[in-house]
């Protein structure tokens, strides 16, 4: 005899009924967490203070794992291709948006591929001078510079960074020229600022601080409308009348698309309490990052002002890697 109506209505309950037991469940094992670049970096630090305190909310670990490779690629692809159950989620940083920008084709679209769930924090960068070139202000600096176009130079943690697209905006809303010299991470752009190789860089504050506070370099401005935590005494872009700055990197967490909204929600209301715990804060700006906790929307949010922002430079200074 077919199943009638009734037993078709009867079985679609009871499958409803055992996905929202099984999402009440959740978690009922470990919790892997992708980190798509190296262990003992600043991304690496906050995601294992992150981790820590996320699983101590839900009542379950949260294990980093750190899959560096294809300037991460390799972390975002393991986590796409991830079953949707809330039990892998993805850290990672503003290159989520920028990199599918840049590159012909990275194997992902960051807002279908990927469930926003919070923005955990933002790492402000600060812009630094060679204490050999004489200027001790970014309006020293900028006057140095229209002086003589093309001659100073600023050093990069990469082609297509942040570091370089900040100084493609500052270059424009300053009317200067500089010499762009791309590094393969910060650590070798400050050593070549401290030699006087290059006259100016873009770092974080966490990298370049204790230079600064040694009197070899001088940090003359920070990105976005709030100044760094190891930074306090560098006033902003904005405040010495730089409004295109005000764009500040962040640090995202993300789950495989199609993951349970409940789980999500979940997930992203214990990172906001990690974040924003006061216990916390110590540990999270001594590596030079804000605390934010947003919501998936925001996240989301977020990323497409981003995406619209660095768009708009990439297109216009043809800026394309390989």
């Amino acid at each position: 005899m077919p199943p009638t109506r009734r037993t078709w209505l009867a079985l679609a309950a009871t499958l409803a009924c055992t996905g929202v037991l099984a999402q009440a469940a959740w978690p009922d094992k470990p919790i892997r967490l992708v980190v798509p670049y190296a262990a003992g970096g600043a991304t690496d630090g906050f995601a294992r203070i992150v981790a820590e305190g996320v699983g101590k909310r839900l009542g379950q670990n949260v294990v980093v794992d750190n899959r560096p490779g294809a300037n991460g690629g390799l972390g975002l692809t393991a986590v796409q291709r991830a079953p949707a159950d809330g039990y892998t989620v993805l850290f990672t940083l503003t290159s989520i948006v920028q990199n599918p920008l840049l590159y012909a084709n990275v194997g992902y679209d960051p807002f279908k591929d990927f469930a926003p769930v919070s923005e955990a924090g933002r790492l402000p960068i600060v812009f630094t001078v060679s204490t050999k070139l004489g200027v001790d202000s970014l309006a020293g600096f900028v006057e140095k510079a229209r002086a003589a176009p093309g001659k100073l130079s600023y050093g990069s943690f990469g082609a297509g960074s942040s570091a370089h697209m900040y100084m493609e905006l500052l270059q424009d809303a300053a009317g200067i020229q500089l010499l762009h010299v791309p590094y393969k991470g910060e650590a070798p752009a400050i050593t070549d600022l401290l030699g006087g190789n290059v006259d100016a860089v873009f770092v974080s504050a966490r990298g370049v601080s204790p230079h600064v506070a040694a009197g070899k370099a001088k940090s003359i401005a920070v990105v976005g409308t709030a100044r760094a935590p190891l930074a306090a005494e560098v006033p902003t872009f904005r405040e010495q009348g730089y409004q295109a700055m005000d764009l500040v990197g962040w640090f995202g967490m993300f789950a495989p698309a199609g993951t349970p909204a409940p789980v999500v929600q979940r997930i992203s209301e214990a990172v906001a309490e990690v974040v924003r715990d006061p216990a916390l804060k110590p540990r999270i700006e001594a590596l030079g990052v804000i605390p934010v906790g947003s919501t998936p929307a925001q996240l989301a949010q977020t990323m497409r002002a981003d995406q619209a922002v660095w768009g708009k430079v990439i297109r216009d200074k043809n800026i394309r890697l390989e």
